[in-house]
């Protein structure tokens, strides 16, 4: 397995040979990409051009760190398509292409590396499936350069231990959804496993203070537990977070918080910023319309739907979707959501 292309060699090719026209093709096709469009066909879908990427590495005009990741996640697809088609060394070069291009995007804004933590945990996960061990063994070794502390791994396995917890209350519940509007009854059942969930999300916390999913989930037991008052804290601290999915869901969860306690305003702009934080995701909107109905603003409830339809065209992904996903086998909807994170 070949390793990912220094940035010196690939600028070597770049001096001599790459023209701006290559590099204006390849940003059309990634700008088609995001917008939706089905992009298989381009010549860079099935090879990689390594002088295009070392030039857009190197060069920081037009170039954002979103626009970086999107690229990555470009040739992700790309790469997985390929392992179908039996290609495994063409996919290699997409795999060295996404790392060379997620690197770039965290040295531009390093809270780029939480979704490239997730990046690798799935991508890795998705090739392992496919039976491309060795490529998969290739991608996590070729992305040592996001670094992870002792204290980060404690944290990851109470995470671990929390999800199960809240995923059993879920069953018993059932308590999958939004966190109720209202107070609602807890069977004893599901409370004991709320109750541990919440204590290895405060461990996994302990552990890495900045682990903000770890947040988010404490925040919701709480509501869903009916302990508003101690909701708003890890719900405030997970709406800041670096994860778009995790601000998206904090920003809902608060919202919810809100119209339990009829601050129908306070509500209203969680739900409205949820929605411009990620416009694909169609929770935001129906909490949105369901609560302008019970202010008495129907004509603006219709609209909000009728506006998230039409933004949409029906391309819809919502983070909510994959809150109780297991990161370790629920692969194929998480890589949904990283490529969603991409979209506009």
């Amino acid at each position: 397995m070949r390793a990912v292309p220094s940035v010196a060699a690939l600028l070597v090719c770049v001096l001599s040979h790459s023209p701006q026209s290559d590099v204006a093709a390849y940003r059309r096709v990634i700008d088609d990409y995001r917008a939706g469009a089905d992009v298989t066909s381009t010549r860079f879908s099935t090879t990689v051009d390594p002088i295009v990427i070392a030039r857009i590495v190197e060069t920081s005009s037009g170039w954002t760190a979103d626009d970086l990741a999107a690229a990555a996640m470009f040739h992700t697809d790309a790469s997985l398509r390929l392992i179908k088609a039996a290609r495994k060394q063409d996919a290699a070069s997409h795999v060295d292409a996404a790392v060379t291009l997620l690197h770039a995007a965290v040295d531009r804004e390093p809270d780029r590396a939480e979704y490239a933590v997730r990046w690798r945990s799935t991508t890795t996960g998705l090739l392992y499936a496919a039976d491309a061990r060795d490529l998969a063994a290739h991608a996590r070794e070729a992305t040592e350069w996001i670094v992870r502390t002792a204290r980060q791994d404690d944290a990851d396995a109470a995470f671990a231990l929390g999800l199960t917890s809240e995923i059993r209350a879920a069953v018993v519940g059932p308590l999958s959804g939004p966190p109720p509007r209202r107070n609602a009854p807890v069977s004893m059942t599901a409370r004991r496993d709320l109750d541990e969930a919440a204590r290895h999300f405060e461990d996994a916390l302990t552990a890495d203070p900045g682990r903000t999913d770890a947040a988010l989930h404490l925040g919701r037991i709480l509501l869903v537990s009916g302990r508003d008052a101690e909701a708003g804290r890890p719900l405030l601290t997970a709406a800041a977070a670096p994860s778009r999915p995790v601000r998206y869901l904090a920003m809902l969860f608060l919202g919810a918080l809100a119209e339990r306690q009829s601050r129908f305003a306070d509500a209203e702009r969680q739900y409205r910023a949820a929605l411009e934080l990620f416009p694909w995701g169609q929770s935001a909107p129906f909490a949105l319309s369901h609560l302008l109905m019970r202010d008495g603003r129907e004509a603006e409830a219709r609209a909000a739907i009728e506006q998230h339809l039409t933004a949409t065209a029906l391309r819809v992904v919502d983070p909510l979707w994959t809150y109780l996903a297991d990161p370790a086998t629920d692969l194929g909807p998480t890589l949904t959501v990283l490529r969603a994170e991409m979209w506009r």
